[in-house]
């Protein structure tokens, strides 16, 4: 048995994030899909690079460092 969607499903569009129009207007941010015309924070950025060579780890137990 292999799964398969309901009818319709595969007939949605996807969405693509990014793509909006507006007639009359060049350039839209799109809010609401929580998108920022402003692109990742530069803080959050530094925090990636630190933490990119243990992102393949569970964090340990307590969440002492989160907390």
């Amino acid at each position: 048995m292999t799964p398969s969607p309901k009818p319709g499903i595969l007939d949605i569009t996807p969405y693509v994030g990014g793509r909006a129009g507006v007639p009359g207007v060049t350039k839209v941010f799109k809010l609401s899909s929580n998108e920022s015309p402003l692109g990742p924070s530069p803080a959050a950025l530094a925090a990636l690079d630190t933490a990119k060579a243990s992102l393949s780890l569970y964090p340990e137990v307590s969440a002492a460092l989160l907390r």
